[in-house]
């Protein structure tokens, strides 16, 4: 009767490590088939003059970060990231350090960075996100002079990303 036990464990470790090894066999499958033509898409928005900004929260680095074209910027503190993902083009692109005056009011203090224009193109912030007052914020304008703002600060979800449809 332990022979048995012992041959139905064995079994069934081999039956496991079968159904792990083809469910890895099938994946890798399907996403070398179904990767998407990035450059075919860049082009798309690039020739529309519109595109999108999409922002996420990370608090610890995201996979992009290690990606030798994304552009690394450290902010007023560090620990936790913002990453702003730029599909189409946009223009005059800052990264400011925001203060908040006796009455309340947040004012620009300092241009930390700043960028012409950028196309297609993936920036991480390694800065705190607050959960109190804000100490940054971002701002760019579309090509068609539209101005965008975003505040860095607590969303109360990580997982939550922010979108921007560029006019």
């Amino acid at each position: 009767m332990n022979n048995y036990k012992l041959l139905l464990k064995m079994n069934l470790k081999k039956i496991i490590f079968s159904f792990i090894v083809m469910l890895f066999i099938v994946n890798t499958t399907y996403s070398q088939n179904n990767t998407p033509n990035i450059e075919v898409e860049k082009k798309h928005l690039s020739q529309l003059e519109e595109g999108k900004i999409i922002i996420k929260q990370y608090y610890k680095k995201p996979i992009s970060f290690y990606n030798k074209n994304t552009i690394v910027l450290n902010g007023t503190s560090k620990g936790e990231f913002i990453e702003i993902e730029i599909q189409g083009t946009i223009k005059d692109f800052q990264y400011i350090k925001i203060e908040m005056d006796s009455t309340g009011d947040l004012h620009e203090s300092k241009t930390l960075s700043a960028f012409k224009q950028l196309s297609d193109q993936r920036i991480i912030i390694n800065t705190s996100i607050p959960e109190g007052i804000p100490a940054e914020k971002i701002k760019w304008k579309s090509l068609s002079n539209q101005q965008y703002e975003f505040i860095i600060a607590e969303n109360g979800d990580s997982k939550k990303q922010i979108e921007f449809i560029l006019d």
